[in-house]
């Protein structure tokens, strides 16, 4: 699979070799792929990747007993990757939702206080649908209002459990119809996460350009191969949004990158 075939546009290639240097960093949910990703890139910095499966360094964001250990040492930047990322799975165990991507995130903001936390959310918490974009929405609030970082991203492509993986699996293909979809490449998102990580206190995101309809993706893919036509899931929006009513964007980075602001962010706001 091309990328820039999905994207239907050119990789931010200012985005794809971005690093950072000499900084002590934990990562939670670093056992994934844009986990994975991160720590390549991350190779001139102090880095104690952690995850609840297999990975050295245990961390659950749920369990302050778990989390404890590690504020023994004085870390420069949090960066929370651990997360229940599907929507789907969202509808059917609300709770879990809930607790791994909200109150997981106000465990890690209570527990490194003098740490600068970097929270990866999803552009589902613009005016969010479902558990699990309402539950990333509360992580956001969370995350800004005590002076933090939000770095949202959108549908990225080779991570874990996408559409395309999918796809591959399938005899014949299954296209949600009517769905539109932004997506993002993996290293453009782990760019996200440094440049977030580096910049003022704000939420970032990478600028997706356009929201495509997914049957004209799954055509840029497979031409005229045969598909078939289903319902969305539950859980899955129809057409996704670059931000929520409340927010505006700066373009920032040659492009690259939008800085999402709300009114809600503005402490003077009534």
């Amino acid at each position: 699979m091309e990328i820039e075939k999905v994207l239907g546009r050119k990789e931010w290639t200012n985005l794809l070799d971005i690093t950072a240097d000499n900084l002590s960093i934990l990562i939670t949910g670093a056992n994934g792929s844009i986990g994975k990703r991160l720590c390549e890139r991350l190779l001139g910095c102090d880095v104690v990747a952690t995850d609840i499966v297999e990975c050295v360094n245990k961390l659950d964001v749920t369990d302050v007993l778990s989390i404890k250990p590690y504020t023994n040492k004085k870390f420069d930047v949090v960066i929370n990757l651990a997360g229940a990322k599907h929507a789907p799975l969202g509808e059917q165990d609300s709770f879990e939702a809930m607790n791994i991507n909200t109150i997981g995130t106000a465990n890690l903001i209570k527990l490194f206080p003098s740490s600068k936390i970097i929270l990866t959310s999803t552009c589902k918490s613009c005016n969010p649908e479902t558990v699990y974009g309402a539950s990333k929405l509360i992580a956001e609030r969370l995350t800004l209002n005590s002076g933090n970082s939000v770095a949202r991203f959108f549908n990225v492509i080779q991570s874990s459990g996408n559409v395309f993986e999918i796809w591959e699996q399938q005899k014949v293909k299954e296209v949600a119809s009517n769905c539109k979809r932004y997506f993002v490449s993996l290293d453009e998102a782990v760019g996200l996460i440094i440049y977030t990580m580096l910049a003022p206190q704000g939420r970032y995101s990478v600028n997706p350009m356009e929201c495509r309809e997914m049957c004209d993706i799954y055509k840029a893919i497979y031409g005229n191969k045969e598909y078939k036509l289903i319902r969305p899931r539950r859980g899955d929006r129809l057409v996704e949004l670059k931000h929520s009513t409340s927010e505006y964007v700066e373009v920032q980075n040659e492009g690259s990158i939008l800085k999402v602001n709300s009114y809600h962010d503005d402490r003077r706001t009534v």
